[in-house]
């Protein structure tokens, strides 16, 4: 079924059924996942915004298996070191991610309001108004990425700012069979390329410094 169809699944099974009252009650949720398109929309812009962070991850795989003087650059300014203990964790790392990234599908992506219905183990933070998305780690294998309607307004693909393909990388970074990432420093900006370099050891694990040496333009 190509993924930008316009298509619910209300069972995950097809069988002849032989009990008596025992019919499954499916309640559908037509609300748009972002107000300003409709699901066929955000599902197309999805399937972009995943398959050019797909890209961007290859790109530095390449790069990485190269480690010239230009990505290991790229390494200190967005991670604060170019050593080989920051190199090998991105050999781990990165591949994790682009599995993740290529498996990642639109139905893996909720509104932010619709965690109770996905059974997410524990609580997304509520709106604060400039959120993009969050994840719950403790269900890493669900790969389930909340958003937020900030992220329905940003653009898709700027990445001299924070943009949706690197909101993905950021969320993906953070599953704990991945980077197992945290937030101890938001911005794509110098300002988070300055903060690496005295915090360099909390960089290599920081999901902003990790999305922008995968998706920043050098």
């Amino acid at each position: 079924m190509p993924e930008s169809e316009e298509w619910h699944v209300v069972h995950d099974t097809a069988v002849t059924n032989t009990n008596p009252d025992s019919n499954v009650d499916v309640t559908l949720d037509p609300e748009p996942i972002c107000s300003n398109m409709s699901n066929k929309e955000f599902r197309a812009s999805i399937v972009k915004s995943r398959d050019e962070a797909v890209g961007l991850i290859r790109t530095r795989i390449a790069a990485l298996a190269r480690w010239d003087s230009s990505d290991q650059a790229r390494a200190k300014k967005w991670l604060g070191r170019s050593d080989d203990v920051t190199r090998g964790i991105l050999q781990v790392g990165l591949p994790r991610l682009l599995q993740v990234m290529e498996d990642l599908k639109p139905e893996n992506i909720i509104r932010w309001d619709n965690q109770k219905r996905r059974n997410i183990t524990c609580t997304i933070f509520p709106d604060n108004g400039s959120t993009d998305a969050a994840v719950c780690k403790p269900d890493t294998e669900k790969r389930i990425i909340a958003i937020y309607p900030h992220f329905c307004t940003s653009p898709r693909s700027q990445l001299w700012h924070g943009c949706q393909v690197l909101t993905l990388i950021h969320e993906c970074t953070h599953f704990t069979d991945v980077f197992n990432s945290n937030d101890e420093m938001y911005g794509v900006s110098v300002g988070l390329s300055l903060w690496a370099q005295d915090h360099p050891d909390k960089a290599i694990q920081n999901a902003d410094s990790l999305a922008c040496y995968v998706g920043i333009s050098d």
